[in-house]
Parts: C-alpha cells; structure tokens; sequence
C-alpha cells in the first residue's frame, strides 16, 4: 500500500504556511461573513470555503515534504484524498466549536501561540527577500577560512590503555621488541576494546572529541600510518599506546563543492543579524523581562 501522509500533520503542515484561518472554522462574531476563496469553488462547509486556486497552492507548499516520502501531491488519489481530509477536519472542528472547545484556555493559548509564530515567521521572510550576498563574499569567506573546508580525517586505530607509567613503559618495550600490538592489548588493556585487541574501528575526532580529550588525539596526529605511538598520558588519568593502522581524508574541500550551502549560510547570517537589529530597536522602546534563574 503506497505511502500517504496523515491528515492531521498535511492540515497542520498547511495551516503553518497558509495561515489558520483558511484551515480552521470563522470565530463566533464571524459566522456571517464567507470567508474569500481564489478560483472556482471545491468544497464548503458552513462559511468556510476553499478555491482550486487555494487548494493547489497548498499542494505546492506541501510538495517538499511529500516529495521527502516519495508521494506525488499531484496524483488525483493524493488530491481527493488531500480534499476529503481537509473537509472531514473541518466539519470536526465546527462540531468542537460549537461545543466551546475553542473557547477552552488550552486551546485559546494554543491559537494565540500559532498566530504569534505565524506573525513572527513573516516578519523574518520579510527581511529575507531583500537580504543577498554576492559571490565575492563567499569567496572572500572560504579563502580566508580554508583551514576549515577540509575532508573530515578518519582514522582506524588500536589502543592499549593502562593505569600507570611503568606498565606503559614496559608495554612500549615489548612492542619495540616485535611483539604483537593486539595479543598485548588482550592481554593487558583496561580499555573497553581490550576483548577486541584493542580496535576502535574507524573514527572521526570532532571538535568535542578534541576539547575533552586533546592529548589523546594530539598524540594520534603524530602517528603515521602503520607505525605505534610513544606511550602517554591522556586528560582521563591513564597511559596510552596507539597505533594507527589506516588513515583516509583531511584533504581540501573545493570552492565549488561548498558555495551553494557557504552562500545559504552566509545569507542566514545576515538575515539573523538584521532580525537583532529589529529586536533590539523594539527592546528600546518596549518592556521586556525575563527570569533565567527559574529554569535552573
């Protein structure tokens, strides 16, 4: 049976981006007003009403995330089942209003939060249409930034991990007299990877991974592949050895290869710097507080 999605989350996908007031019933003081619609009529409930023009304008604001679940919104299955849905909600939430479910504090509080996220949501596309960043930026930023645009280095190594000096010493002489690196790590280690000889797999330190444990990975980067580190002592208290077995990666991430997503990036930047500017004008002028100790 092919993939569809569910109602609710398509309804509420659409109210996100079409505002609730298309998808939800009139409030009370506004039962007698029809509601506008865009196109020829498709279906009515009471005062509410949806065009063609609106119902494909929800399609295509859905099509991105139908599209992620390999579902085509324009499949005429997918369009009255999509018609049928939004009816079947509809008539559900005038049957609620009309039995002042809509005038309960959690949903009061809830449609005032949807609303104040629409509203908020608009502003920040408001400022988005006119924000652009040239290709000279971007280039400006990677050039001055290569360091950071490199293949991440993934590393397959063993370890032998130790609480004291000496053992790591005389563990370190064994190893320079040719005995076997993962018969030693079975034999001796405390590390979790003991019964595997040592193997940790193939890893990829992230900046976390470096912050915490720095000497480990310090010590790492100085190793060639195939060779057997010096023993040393890492940020946890123990002794290490490490050897590398294989190395892949670290290598330059070209301009073309990050300059879509590095200009995306650029531009949210920019967008969210503008949003601040916003905010703190407004802060000026208006009471603002907040109690951070609360949360703790």
């Amino acid at each position: 049976m092919r993939k569809i999605l569910t109602a609710t989350a398509l309804i509420f996908f659409v109210a996100g981006l079409a505002g609730c007031n298309k998808i939800f019933p009139p409030k009370p003081e506004e039962k007698n007003e029809e509601m506008s619609i865009h196109g020829p009529l498709l279906a009515r409930v009471n005062n509410w009403a949806i065009g063609l023009d609106d119902f494909r304008n929800y399609l295509r604001s859905i099509e991105p995330i139908a599209a992620q679940q390999n579902i085509n919104v324009n499949s005429t299955e997918f369009k009255i089942k999509f018609l049928n849905d939004l009816i079947k909600n509809q008539i559900l939430a005038q049957i609620a209003s009309e039995k002042g479910v809509d005038k309960s504090e959690d949903i009061a509080r809830a449609l005032r939060d949807t609303r104040d996220t629409l509203l908020a949501a608009k502003i920040r596309k408001d400022i988005e249409k006119n924000i652009t960043v040239s290709y000279a930026e971007v280039r400006a930023f990677y050039d001055k930034n290569k360091e950071f645009f490199k293949e991440p280095r993934q590393i397959k190594i063993r370890e032998i991990a130790v609480n004291s000096e000496a053992e790591a010493k005389d563990l370190s002489i064994k190893l320079l007299s040719g005995e076997d690196f993962e018969k030693l790590a079975r034999q001796n280690s405390i590390a979790p990877s003991r019964d595997k000889g040592g193997d940790r797999g193939w890893l990829t330190p992230s900046l976390e991974d470096m912050q915490k444990n720095g000497k480990f990975w310090a010590a790492i980067a100085t190793v060639e592949p195939g060779r057997v580190s010096n023993y040393f002592k890492s940020d946890d208290g123990k002794y290490y050895i490490i050897k590398v077995e294989e190395a892949k990666g670290g290598g330059e991430v070209y301009f073309s290869e990050v300059e879509k997503k590095l200009e995306e990036a650029l531009r949210q930047d920019k967008v969210e710097q503008e949003v601040n500017k916003l905010i703190e004008a407004f802060k000026a002028k208006a009471r603002v507080e907040k109690s951070e100790d609360l949360l703790k």
